[in-house]
């Protein structure tokens, strides 16, 4: 009889500790624990980084770990403590690390590998009694396993259907598991897919190219899915679409009972996540559209004021962020909508290249210059827009480099709060799965990298002097006896002198720019 599972949570840490995102928690381990929960299974949380000893893998029956792509080091090596800590207990893994699912196989020798969506696989799991007994996986779709030494991988499930997504419900209880959590950002999902069924234009390296067929531009919405050559769809470099199909949106109901429980155990910032929240109710199933129709004003303002009506946002000690806004939705009207709500939020905006040729070659939607005009947009009312771009493209030349450098110092002028710059990673089930992964010596890389640093320092100093409620989250790594304090808004991280407890509220006087990304500060009194 199963005890208490344990669901590691790799989530971004890479070779074993996580060196960015360390203020974020992620929505999947949540969902993990939700479906053990609703089928009355005892589990706990613990992140890849805060496992120390044999013995606290000893108190569990049987290991979970949910993790991405880069995390296979992270994985390899819980998974190796945790057989010379359980001989019998079974390990299953799931999340993005599974979208190419044989070398993750090999390289892991889990019991099961569940590739996609996993709370309809773990439920069938459970419901076969899985954790008590040796079942027949054949039947099972969705999972990866080992059968007389080779490595299996069954069919693909199919997604959840949206009126089903409401049967699976993330964990709120378990969010206390996780150090520090009330300084976190806690993403809470909104929706899942993207709309975005464009594809790339450049050729892959295995040969394959567009041929205009026409059908990623098709007024019909199911052609658009197909593709002759079997070219993934959306953006070149994101695996989203074809893993998780058109969007699918959770009701409001689940939602808004998810963020309640969440600020009622003390979670002070809430970030809706979503890979693109306008498409939140927009149009009918499926969307491939990314930018007609127009964004459902009706639906995000109701979720909107719903969420925000909630008591703890009464006082400024709680938080709401939206991420993830296509440029090409993002209207006067779109703006109004949400200033009115979440006055203080900070859009993030996807520009990826600014050159307007690059982004047709690459599959994006919309221009550049959609990004100039949403960040104008949002500016007008009193949001600090991030954009985010990716260095090492495939389809990449100096041309194209100088014209993201240019759109980088007309975005700084107009307003935009940061520059987020990515490095281009060949993710599995995207179209630039097989492009290599672009070195860091790269000069045009190198060159983009000191542009995004250059502006984003220069933003830091408009913060001296100002003060900044924050959220104090652990001791400094780097000076003893200073605090590390998260904005409680979207915002630079903060150290302050002192010792304070995970979750205290300060008002911080900013001092000095100590880094890109660190600001020197003091406590304010009351």
């Amino acid at each position: 009889m199963v005890e208490s599972i344990l669901i590691v949570d790799a989530l971004a840490a890479g070779h074993g500790r996580r060196k960015s995102s360390r203020d974020s928690i992620g929505c999947g381990p949540r969902t993990i624990a939700g479906i053990f929960e609703a089928n009355d299974l005892e589990c706990r949380i613990i992140r890849s980084e805060d496992i120390t000893s044999r013995r606290q893998l000893k108190r569990f029956s049987h290991l979970t770990i949910s993790a991405m792509t880069m995390d296979i080091d992270s994985c390899r090596h819980v998974i190796q403590s945790w057989r010379r800590a359980n001989k019998s207990g079974l390990v299953i893994v799931g999340g993005p690390i599974a979208l190419d699912p044989k070398p993750v196989l090999k390289a892991l020798h889990p019991d099961v590998l569940v590739i996609g969506e996993g709370e309809g696989t773990l439920t069938e799991l459970i419901s076969k009694n899985f954790f008590d007994e040796r079942i027949d996986l054949s039947h099972i779709t969705g999972i990866g396993y080992f059968e007389s030494g080779q490595p299996v991988i069954n069919r693909r499930r199919s997604l959840i259907p949206e009126d089903d997504l409401s049967k699976f419900r993330p964990s709120v209880d378990r969010i206390v598991d996780y150090q520090a959590y009330q300084a976190s950002k806690v993403y809470v999902e909104v929706l899942r897919g993207c709309s975005n069924f464009q594809r790339t234009a450049l050729q892959l390296p295995d040969g394959r190219q567009c041929n205009d067929c026409g059908n990623c531009f098709s007024a019909d919405l199911e052609t658009r899915l197909d593709c002759p050559i079997d070219i993934p769809p959306g953006c070149g470099f994101c695996s989203v679409p074809s893993t998780w199909g058109p969007p699918r949106s959770r009701s409001k109901t689940d939602i808004v009972e998810e963020i309640r429980g969440l600020l009622e155990l003390g979670v002070h910032r809430i970030v809706l996540e979503a890979p693109d929240f306008l498409d939140y109710m927009r149009g009918s199933h499926p969307l491939t559209d990314a930018c007609e129709p127009k964004p459902n004003l009706d639906a995000i303002s109701s979720l909107l004021n719903d969420i925000v009506s909630l008591p703890q946002f009464d006082n400024n000690n709680t938080h709401l962020a939206i991420e993830n806004i296509k440029a090409c939705l993002f209207t006067d009207d779109v703006a109004q909508v949400i200033a009115k709500s979440v006055p203080t939020t900070s859009p993030n905006i996807g520009l990826e290249t600014g050159s307007e040729h690059h982004a047709r070659q690459i599959g994006k939607c919309g221009t550049p210059y959609d990004v100039i005009r949403a960040v104008r947009t949002a500016r007008s009312y009193g949001m600090n827009p991030f954009v985010y771009l990716i260095y090492g493209l495939p389809g990449e030349t100096p041309e194209s480099v100088e014209q993201s450098i240019s759109m980088m110092r007309e975005l700084s002028k107009i307003g935009v709060e940061r520059v987020i710059l990515y490095g281009f990673r060949p993710l599995p089930n995207s179209a630039f799965a097989s492009f290599p992964e672009p070195t860091l010596r790269n000069p045009l890389a190198e060159r983009m990298r000191r542009v995004a640093q250059e502006i984003n320092r220069e933003k830091k100093t408009d913060y001296v002097g100002k003060t900044v409620r924050g959220v104090v989250a652990e001791p400094s790594w780097a000076k003893k006896g200073y605090s590390i304090v998260y904005p409680l808004g979207e915002g630079p991280i903060m150290t302050v002198h002192g010792g304070f407890s995970p979750g205290t509220l300060l008002d911080i006087k900013i001092t000095k720019v100590l880094s890109e990304g660190l600001l020197l500060g003091v406590v304010v009194d009351d």
